[in-house]
């Protein structure tokens, strides 16, 4: 490896300023460092409960961005929902808003496909709408509003609707912003035409490893639903991480969004952690949910779950899927949920897995957009070699946590860290070491004052490494 390359050509593309600081307990401390460790637990009460989970969630705004579609079905009989949900909307834009979250509003009409037995001539399947030629989403909740306005109860013919192609289209034709939360809330009171009907003119299904379930999951889309007591629709509530109320009930929909605002409001991080055993064809799975000051949630019985889906046209499977429950273990107060499963039915030299979580802790849930995996036996020059990660440096007093994603077919991270110097000299090049961090992607350490070092990092698998990641720059002032 050439780690004077390395480093010449990342300091042109890393804007630096300041003098050299060197830190002569950086080794000390980093080799010391559980790449698996976090901080002290803080003081917590002696049984944690929903009733007082949000004393561990994150409900600060900052860096926050959610993005919420809403999927209304507006057909002849849903004229009074459209009516209050114009006056809902603005409620729910007001709680989240003053909340200070980076929010996004999005709709997706929908009523049925336009021909006989399924829905009226006029009636179409679907339709996102547009805040401009390259976005459907909204930061203006008067245009979503506007949007809602616009809205005309009509049509539908039979009472099975085209909800499938609807949430198909949310989720492919929605501009997600890559790192926000995704949710749709769905408004209906008619079920979904049920798998293999005529009417589900798109070829759209229910379950299996390409329906909309498997759809809305591996893209991170918690789907709350609003709508008449059907099976159907609380499976897609309850497999995606969200909540079924049962519409024209006791809460009217104004209410039923005041309490989704409110589990918008508080959050979770979800830090998860894959390897594959080569020869036992073992999948190891170990995930932190991190809440507030970066500290684990503890696990609640009976209201924690944490499942695992790997969906990649497995054989000797059912639909090509398997789902994976992890337990929870506790020490000294921070609680790891692992799982290790055996996979064979997985294992192919250059196939990939799909790889998303599903969460639920009391009424907060959250799922993870598909991480596509290589979970087989690495052949070299016939198994591709990983691209670089992308390293980030989050620095909050002394405590210092560098984290990278994990890229396709890695199955193992390499740190580099060096003493900081401007420009970069003999001072940085004749000092560079290296941990090996196998499948961790992050690395929380506690660094004295003054400390001020480079970091990168490089994945590797058995056809080679991949090139370095951005250059990293640490310093504790």
């Amino acid at each position: 490896m050439k780690t004077r390359n390395f480093f010449y050509s990342a300091s042109r593309r890393t804007a630096v300023v300041g003098c050299t600081l060197l830190a002569a307990s950086w080794n000390l401390a980093w080799s010391q460092a559980d790449p698996a460790t976090t901080a002290d637990s803080p003081s917590e009460p002696k049984v944690p409960s929903c009733s007082n989970l949000t004393d561990y969630l994150n409900c600060s705004s900052e860096g926050r961005q959610e993005d919420v579609v809403f999927v209304f079905d507006t057909t002849g009989s849903m004229g009074d929902e459209i009516t209050e949900m114009q006056s809902a909307v603005i409620e729910f834009s007001e709680t989240i808003g003053s909340s200070g979250i980076d929010y996004r509003l999005g709709l997706t009409e929908y009523k049925d496909f336009p021909t006989d037995p399924c829905g009226d001539p006029e009636d179409m399947p679907y339709k996102v709408y547009k805040a401009n030629e390259s976005e459907t989403l909204t930061a203006d909740k008067v245009e979503m509003q506007g949007w809602i306005k616009s809205l005309k109860p009509s049509g539908g013919n039979d009472t099975p609707e085209s909800i499938l192609a609807a949430l198909a289209h949310t989720v492919k034709d929605q501009t997600w912003r890559p790192k926000a939360n995704r949710m749709a809330v769905v408004i209906t009171d008619a079920p979904a035409h049920k798998d293999g009907n005529e009417c589900n003119q798109e070829s759209n299904t229910l379950e299996g490893p390409n329906g909309v379930i498997a759809q809305l999951r591996k893209q991170g889309v918690v789907t709350h639903i609003i709508g008449p007591d059907d099976n159907a629709l609380r499976s897609i509530a309850t497999k995606t991480g969200g909540k079924f109320f049962e519409i024209r009930k006791t809460q009217s929909i104004t209410d039923i969004l005041g309490k989704i605002a409110e589990l918008i409001n508080c959050s979770y991080l979800i830090r998860s952690g894959f390897s594959f055993t080569t020869g036992e064809n073992k999948l190891n799975m170990e995930i932190r949910l991190i809440g507030a000051q970066n500290k684990t949630i503890p696990h609640i019985d009976g209201q924690s779950s944490l499942t695992v889906f790997a969906c990649g046209g497995a054989k000797g499977t059912k639909d090509d899927c398997a789902e994976f429950e992890l337990t929870p273990e506790t020490t000294e107060g921070e609680t790891v949920y692992k799982h290790t499963a055996e996979v064979s039915a997985f294992v192919d030299a250059t196939k990939l897995t799909d790889i998303s979580t599903l969460v639920k802790v009391c009424d907060f849930s959250k799922t993870t957009t598909k991480r596509p995996m290589h979970i087989g036996k690495c052949e070299a020059d016939n198994t591709p070699k990983p691209d670089a990660p992308e390293l980030k440096v989050d620095v909050t007093g002394n405590d210092v946590r560098v984290s990278w994603n994990t890229v396709t077919y890695a199955n193992k991270f390499t740190l580099f860290y060096a003493p900081y110097s401007n420009p970069i000299g003999e001072a940085t090049t004749k000092h560079i070491k290296s941990m090996d961090m196998a499948v961790q992607t992050g690395l929380n350490v506690t660094l004295p004052t003054g400390t001020h070092y480079y970091v990168a990092v490089q994945a590797s698998d058995c056809s080679g490494s991949s090139g370095f990641s951005n250059l990293g720059v640490v310093e504790v002032k």
